[in-house]
C-alpha cells in the first residue's frame, strides 16, 4: 500500500493544532472544507445538512486531534469522519418527517412525469435505508466505491486493507444489499 506523502506545511499544522493552536485549525478547516462539503453532498444532497456535516465533522476532529499521527495524511482521516457524520445524517433524517416545500423543486422538472419522479424517489430512498441498514464495514465499502468513486486498490489504501479482503467486502456488501433490496420490493 502506497501512501501519499504528507506536505510539511500540513504536518505543522498538525502539530501546532495538536498543541491547541485554534488559528492552526482553522488553517486546516480551510485547507480542507471544499473536500469535506463534496463529500457531504453525495451523501445528504442537500447544501445545508452538507454544511451542518462539515461543521459536525470539524469539531469531531478538533477533539480528536491529539490523538491524530501528523506523519498520516490528514484528507482520508477527514473524509472518513465527514462520511460516517453525513451518513448518520440521512439515518436519522428517515425517523423525521420533512415539510413538502423542501422538495418542492423535484415538482417542476418537466423532462419527467410526476409519477416515474415518485417512483425514483421512492426507489432511492429505499436504497439509502438499505445501505443504512449494512454492518459498518460493508456501508463504509459501498460509499467509498459508489459514492466517492474510488478503486478497489485507493479503497484499501484508505482502509488499510488488503485488496483481496476489500473485493470480498465489496462483494458481501452487495450481496446484501440485493437480498434487502428485493425483499424490500417484493
Amino acid at each position: 500500500m502506497k501512501l501519499e506523502p504528507v506536505p510539511c506545511c500540513e504536518g505543522q499544522l498538525i502539530q501546532r493544532a495538536k498543541r491547541g493552536e485554534s488559528v492552526a485549525f482553522e488553517l486546516i478547516s480551510k485547507l480542507y472544507r471544499p473536500t469535506l462539503n463534496q463529500v457531504a453532498m453525495r451523501i445528504v444532497r442537500n447544501a445545508d445538512d452538507a454544511n451542518d456535516a462539515v461543521q459536525e465533522t470539524m469539531v469531531k476532529a478538533f477533539r480528536a486531534i491529539k490523538d491524530f499521527d501528523p506523519n498520516r495524511p490528514l484528507k482520508p482521516w477527514l473524509c472518513r469522519i465527514c462520511a460516517n457524520v453525513s451518513i448518520d445524517m440521512v439515518r436519522s433524517r428517515k425517523h423525521e418527517s420533512d415539510p413538502l416545500d423542501q422538495h418542492e423543486y423535484m415538482l417542476c422538472d418537466g423532462s419527467e412525469s410526476l409519477s416515474s419522479q415518485a417512483e425514483d424517489s421512492i426507489a432511492k430512498e429505499l436504497v439509502v435505508e438499505a445501505i443504512g441498514r449494512l454492518p459498518v464495514k460493508y456501508r463504509q465499502i459501498i460509499f467509498l466505491r459508489h459514492f466517492r468513486h474510488m478503486d478497489v486498490n485507493e479503497i484499501a489504501d484508505e482502509l488499510k486493507a488488503p485488496e483481496g479482503t476489500i473485493k470480498s467486502w465489496l462483494f458481501r456488501a452487495r450481496g446484501l444489499l440485493k437480498r434487502d433490496l428485493q425483499m424490500a420490493l417484493g
